[in-house]
């Protein structure tokens, strides 16, 4: 097994060392002069224990910090003073906590964090907008559920032209929560779209799910495929809110495709539904999270949205879309627009 940087095994023990010093002169200062500083301060040493040392580190802080509020418990005549030591004994224990489990990932707080960040920004990568024909763009809005760095909803495009297929998907959950099976399942789905034929896509995607053998977590999807050359659409939905499309005079259709969750079904099947992209017209897909429930419409937070984003001028890639719901889940929005003529 590799060992970690010399630097950083060598400076543990001079850590320790300080951090039970501290904690002694912290319990000699209180038994000395007992208003100079409360028991809480404690906590202190023990948080930066459990951010940077090991288990058995943790351990024998913790042994310290026991002999110094018993100490200062005995001699202690203010009932508070058992409150502060509550609060010392239970940041030990989350100390305690984050050490066992930075131990059992292997990983240090830095380079742990940087490989979920890493995770995080391929996932985005996956779904970023392709480069698409003359007169197409396609453009996305994320925004995480309290702006957290995780989410549970990604977007996956792949174009061979004249193709191009996107894919939404709604993990349940939302932000950290839900990050594990979101990178999961947008590394595996990456892996389908564009290499099994558009119509099996769902199917596959079910199938993956299926395998997982969630008993209370499920997935939603929509899947879209484009032809640049005709304008045709084909839809498919797998418990998602049906899409929406945008024609050229203003007025908005939906689009009739419904199907099951995936991962409820081990045959199940999506139905496609078919239209047209005219010039001027603007494909919809969103996350549920872009919906206000309680509006008699629902859709018209996205629908000032994309009035917005044709504004100006129908900008391409990744675009920060501000959906104006009290939602607190993840929002997601996926727009594919084709140019009038002479706009493309």
């Amino acid at each position: 097994m590799a060992a970690g940087p010399p630097e950083a095994r060598l400076s543990e023990p001079w850590l320790l060392v300080g951090l039970v010093a501290v904690t002694v002169v912290l319990g000699v200062v209180k038994a000395l002069w007992p208003d100079s500083e409360p028991v809480a301060a404690l906590t202190v040493p023990v948080m930066i224990a459990g951010w940077r040392l090991s288990r058995r580190s943790v351990l024998i802080l913790g042994a310290a910090v026991a002999v110094v509020l018993a100490v200062e418990l005995s001699v202690s005549q203010f009932g508070r003073s058992y409150v502060a030591a509550g609060i010392v004994v239970l940041t030990w224990l989350l100390a305690l906590r984050f050490a066992t489990l930075r131990e059992k990932w292997g990983l240090g707080i830095r380079r742990g964090m940087g490989i979920l960040f890493d995770l995080r920004d391929r996932v985005r990568s996956q779904g970023e907008p392709p480069q698409m024909a003359e007169g197409w763009s396609m453009a996305r809005s994320l925004r995480s559920a309290g702006d957290a760095a995780f989410r549970g909803d990604f977007t996956l495009a792949h174009r061979h032209d004249p193709l191009v297929q996107a894919l939404l998907v709604d993990v349940s959950g939302h932000g950290v929560d839900v990050a594990a099976r979101s990178v999961q399942v947008a590394g595996a789905f990456g892996g389908l779209i564009g290499v099994v034929e558009p119509e099996r896509t769902l199917a596959a995607c079910n199938a993956y799910v299926v395998r997982q053998g969630w008993d209370h977590d499920y997935a939603t999807a929509v899947h879209a495929v484009v032809d640049e050359a005709t304008g045709r659409l084909v839809v498919r939905c797998a418990g998602h809110p049906p899409p929406r499309i945008r024609r050229t005079d203003g007025t908005w259709v939906a689009l009739d495709v419904h199907g099951p969750l995936l991962g409820l079904s081990s045959d199940p099947a999506f139905a496609p539904t078919s239209t047209t992209l005219n010039e001027g017209d603007v494909l919809v897909l969103v996350s549920d999270g872009c919906l206000d429930d309680a509006s008699p419409d629902p859709w018209r937070p996205v629908t000032a949205t994309v009035e917005r984003w044709l504004a100006a001028g129908s900008p391409a890639g990744t675009q920060v879309l501000d959906v104006d719901t009290a939602s607190g889940d993840d929002q997601t929005v996926l727009l594919v627009g084709r140019a009038r003529r002479g706009q493309g």
